[in-house]
C-alpha cells in the first residue's frame, strides 16, 4: 500500500476513534467543556482548515480508484485457446486493490461527513441546554420579582384602604366642623340680636 492510501488508513482509524468518543455517553459538563475548548482553539480550528484539503485530495484519490476499477473491468483478456493464468492472477490482484482503494477512500470521505454532522449536532445540543438552563434561572429570577411585585402591591393597596379611611374620618369631622360653624354663627346672630334688642330697652324706658 502507497503511502498516501496508509495515510489514509490512519486518518480513518482517527476518525472512528474521534466518532467513538462522541458517541460515549460522558457526562454534560464534560463534554460541554470539551466542545467549548475544540469550538474556541485556533489551534483545532487551523486543523480543521488542513483537514479539509487533506480530504479534498482523498476524494481525489476516491474518483481514481474508480476509474482504475472501470479500467481495469474493462480491459477483460479476449478468449483465446490458451488462457495466461499470470495475467489473471494480475488483473485480479490490481482489481482487489483498486476495491480496497476504494472502499478506504470511500469509508473515510463518508465518516468524515458523518462525523461533521454529529459535532454540529452535539454542539446545537448543547446550546440550547444552556439556553435552557438560562431561561430557567430566569424564569426563577422572574417569579421572585413577580412575588416581590404582588407583595409590594398588597402593601400599597393597604396603605391606600388606610388613606381611605383617614380620609372618610377627616371628611367626617369636616362635615360635623362645619355643622358647628354653622350652629356657632346663627348662635352669634342671635347673640347679637338680643344685644341689640337689649340696648334698645333703656332708651326706650327713657
Amino acid at each position: 500500500m502507497t503511502i498516501y492510501y496508509t495515510a489514509t488508513f490512519f486518518i480513518l482509524i482517527i476518525e472512528m476513534v474521534a466518532f467513538g468518543i462522541l458517541v460515549v455517553p460522558l457526562p454534560t459538563r464534560w463534554r460541554r467543556v470539551v466542545f467549548k475548548f475544540v469550538s474556541g482553539s485556533p489551534l483545532v480550528l487551523q486543523a480543521i482548515s488542513i483537514l479539509k484539503i487533506v480530504f479534498g485530495f482523498i476524494f481525489l484519490l476516491f474518483i481514481d480508484a474508480v476509474n482504475r476499477l472501470q479500467r481495469l473491468d474493462q480491459d477483460k483478456p479476449e478468449e483465446q485457446g490458451h488462457r495466461d493464468f499470470g495475467y489473471e492472477e494480475s488483473q485480479k490482484a490490481n482489481k482487489f486493490y483498486a476495491q480496497r482503494n476504494l472502499y478506504l477512500c470511500g469509508f473515510t470521505l463518508f465518516l468524515s461527513l458523518i462525523l461533521e454532522r454529529t459535532s454540529t449536532i452535539i454542539i446545537a445540543m448543547l446550546k440550547r441546554d444552556e439556553e435552557l438552563e438560562y431561561a430557567k434561572e430566569e424564569h426563577k429570577s422572574s417569579s421572585k420579582d413577580q412575588e416581590r411585585l404582588v407583595e409590594m402591591e398588597n402593601n400599597f393597596k393597604a396603605k391606600i384602604e388606610a388613606l381611605n379611611k383617614e380620609v372618610e374620618q377627616l371628611r367626617s369631622e369636616t362635615e360635623g366642623f362645619e355643622a358647628l360653624k354653622q350652629k356657632t354663627e346663627q348662635e352669634a346672630k342671635e347673640y347679637h340680636k338680643l344685644a341689640v334688642q337689649q340696648n334698645l330697652l333703656p332708651a326706650e324706658k327713657k
